[in-house]
């Protein structure tokens, strides 16, 4: 299973999937299983000690791993819808692992932590996990189906603003009233785009997801 490669899709868009049965044991998916469980067990005992230090290198564990699963994945030809998934869920799993002792032991945080858990586990998480109704193979190729959609949410600077934002704004230099309105524009973007993506279904079953140039337009149109 670790030799497997995703097979070149028949339309020769990468990132279109096109029905072909996936392998659980891949080695991004283990490394996303091995950082997940480092994360969750650096944050409980980070809480158990009442250790901002112990948290903070879950929340690390949590990135470095996040990046590393993603990279390999590409670098060995295995990106997979299940991986993605699992990348998808996963991700939650840690983030809550920090937010939530985070929060206890700085009821400061507690207000932007309580909206950020909304946006990234509920707006965002519905948002992330979307694309499965299209035959893609991760979040990272939904320009295939809508261009300004990917470019808002998966575009590598996109990922680092929504992703570091809060931490920057929480953790590393806490205002929480800038920290409620960075959340806030957060929620505001993921719901509109999860608006025009609901808006482009119905999604075509296995093979090409791309959007030909001339249906595009009513596809994302918004009124």
């Amino acid at each position: 299973m670790l030799q497997w490669r995703s097979p070149a899709p028949a339309c020769g868009h990468h990132g279109c999937w096109h029905g072909w049965a996936e392998p659980w044991a891949t080695a991004p998916n283990l490394v996303t299983a091995a950082r997940t469980l480092l994360c969750v067990v650096l944050a409980a005992a980070g809480a158990l000690a009442q250790s901002p230090a112990l948290l903070v290198a879950g929340l690390l564990a949590y990135w470095v791993g996040d990046v590393a699963d993603g990279a390999l994945a590409r670098r060995l030809g295995q990106e997979t819808r299940r991986g993605a998934a699992l990348d998808v869920v996963t991700d939650r799993v840690c983030s809550l692992a920090f937010w939530v002792p985070w929060a206890v032991l700085h009821p400061a945080a507690q207000g932007p932590v309580a909206l950020y858990v909304v946006e990234f586990v509920v707006v965002d998480g519905v948002l992330s996990l979307l694309w499965l109704a299209w035959p893609l193979l991760s979040c990272n190729y939904v320009d295939r189906v809508h261009p300004l959609v990917h470019r808002l949410n998966w575009w590598p600077p996109a990922k680092v603003v929504n992703t570091a934002g809060v931490v920057v704004l929480v953790v590393l230099w806490p205002q929480p009233a800038l920290a409620v309105a960075f959340v806030a524009v957060m929620i505001a973007v993921k719901a509109v785009s999860l608006v025009l993506l609901v808006r482009a279904l119905p999604a075509p079953g296995p093979g090409c997801a791309a959007v030909a140039p001339d249906r595009a337009a009513p596809r994302v149109a918004v009124p």
